[in-house]
């Protein structure tokens, strides 16, 4: 089933064109879970992260095309102090991520958006407002011609920056050679970033870091992921 136009409506926006997959069938009991928390924990268009409730001095972590909500999932759990923001546009992913959350009683504590991260970031998130953030495995686009709906591009990189913290982290994730070093070029020459592991490198995984879905897709076809952190200066 699809959740009413009007419930939809207060989460999704228009004004910016994206790609790929957005909305999509729930199940009835995925359906009453995304009625029961949205209103509670979900910026609707017209709210900014200010309005969402958000703790005093909690370290504010934005992920990027969370899913099915693995990752989001598991900062919440490895990271107990943090308020996570999480922004997928697909709401099928949103209604697992959701689910995912409430069952481990970690939803309180996250803050859920289906609404583009572009939009969310210009009009939600204020300058300076982020402790870090972190995209795994974006949508690589691979044709030549499709390159421009990459997410990470150069203006888009200036937002990030211009959203975090000095000390705030990016962290990235690609099981995509070509991606990989696109996401890297672009970072390594974004005003205010810091590559971690030096001009053109790429850092180690992360000891604790779980395996996503993306991630085990890659690997059943020889593809293991390259990862990438930036501080912001």
């Amino acid at each position: 089933m699809r959740l009413s136009r009007e419930f939809r409506n207060q989460f999704s926006q228009r004004e910016l064109r994206t790609h790929g997959r957005k909305n999509g069938f729930v199940t009835a009991g995925q359906e009453a879970r995304l009625l029961k928390w949205l209103p509670l924990i979900g910026l609707t268009r017209d709210m900014t992260l200010a309005d969402a409730g958000v703790p005093v001095a909690s370290p504010i972590v934005m992920e990027i095309g969370f899913g099915n909500g693995d990752f989001l999932v598991h900062l919440a759990e490895t990271h107990p102090d943090w308020l996570l923001l999480g922004v997928e546009i697909y709401l099928p992913g949103v209604a697992k991520a959701v689910g995912r959350l409430e069952d481990a009683g970690l939803i309180e504590r996250t803050r859920i958006t289906q609404l583009p991260a572009q939009y969310v970031l210009q009009h939600q998130v204020a300058e300076g407002q982020l402790d870090g953030v972190c995209i795994n495995h974006p949508d690589p686009w691979p044709k030549a011609r499709h390159h421009k709906r990459r997410l990470i591009q150069k203006d888009f990189a200036a937002l990030l920056v211009s959203r975090l913290k000095a000390g705030g982290f990016i962290k990235l994730a690609s099981d995509k050679p070509d991606l990989a070093e696109w996401m890297r070029d672009i970072l390594d020459a974004t005003p205010g970033l810091t590559n971690v592991a030096g001009p053109g490198g790429f850092v180690p995984r992360d000891a604790d870091r779980p395996e996503t879905k993306f991630e085990q897709r890659g690997l059943k076809k020889g593809r293991s992921s390259q990862f990438l952190h930036y501080i912001r200066d």
